[in-house]
């Protein structure tokens, strides 16, 4: 370039224009600049945003192969029971345990003792961190899972699960059960962890502002889903859906002025459960 200057006819090098030309550059990429670097911050917190779907959603799918192959009617205590604690009574004295272990005692709930067995908390462990993370407290029972990426923040995100029983098909059970007590037809992890004061984080948005009144998952989608779809008429499924804030990690207020910051990301799936599909009635 200085020798292609030098070349130059000094009155060329010397004119108003060739000044002016100069100065013109410098001011287009002077304005370029910043739009360039809004952009490439802007694709950088996409591309995080993308990630952390792809690891939540990772979650549930998890989640669901584990609880596909267990049994939602069975309990196990744990080895050592919490001081004062019967855990094989119910939470609610007023009420039965049930079927599916929904009353059972929460203080026994935890996920690093193999002996213990809760179909709806054992699967929400897999969303907990793995054990020895540095987001375990100290004897926290919500700790020992698959989780090291996503932070579950236990005053904003959650976890539902419910079970399916499918027969011709028409939906004729949801555990926990849909028609008496608690009459929920799902379990949530946040009416049942030790944070008492954030119930239901399911229903509302990031800011604490109540969005849904169901889970995404119902008697109406499940049989919509399967008058969609080839196979057989009598099954069981169950439904995991993860409902988490996430954080937008540069915070720009650029950004932030735009996206709602926490975001919330809400991922789901479905998957066959043998031990839910209906036993069919002996002949006389």
């Amino acid at each position: 370039m200085f020798q292609f200057l030098q070349i130059l006819p000094k009155p060329i090098r010397r004119s108003p224009l060739w000044r002016d030309g100069r100065a013109q550059s410098f001011i287009e990429l002077a304005l370029v600049l910043p739009v360039l670097l809004i952009m490439l911050l802007g694709l950088v917190e996409v591309v995080i945003f993308i990630g952390r779907y792809l690891d939540v959603l990772d979650l549930t799918r998890e989640a669901a192969r584990f609880a596909s192959v267990r049994d939602p009617f069975q309990y196990s205590p744990p080895s050592v029971w919490p001081s004062g604690q019967n855990c094989n009574a119910p939470q609610n004295p007023a009420r039965p345990v049930g079927a599916d272990f929904y009353n059972i005692n929460e203080r026994c709930m935890t996920c690093s003792d193999p002996n213990y067995f809760h179909f709806y908390y054992t699967t929400a462990c897999i969303f907990s961190p793995p054990a020895g993370s540095d987001s375990c407290r100290t004897n926290d029972p919500f700790c020992n899972g698959l989780n090291p990426y996503v932070t579950f923040n236990p005053t904003t995100d959650d976890v539902v699960i419910s079970v399916y029983t499918v027969s011709n098909r028409t939906v004729t059970h949801v555990w926990p059960r849909d028609d008496v007590w608690p009459n929920t037809g799902y379990w949530a992890l946040s009416d049942h962890d030790e944070d008492t004061n954030h119930n239901g984080n399911w229903r509302t948005d990031c800011r604490g502002n109540i969005v849904r009144t169901e889970p995404y998952y119902t008697r109406d989608r499940v049989i919509s889903g399967l008058n969609d779809s080839v196979g057989p008429a009598s099954k069981g499924f169950v439904a995991v859906e993860f409902y988490y804030c996430y954080e937008q990690v540069l915070n720009l207020p650029l950004f932030t002025q735009i996206v709602p910051n926490p975001l919330r990301i809400h991922a789901y799936t479905l998957m066959s459960l043998p031990a839910a599909q209906p036993t069919p009635t002996p002949r006389p």
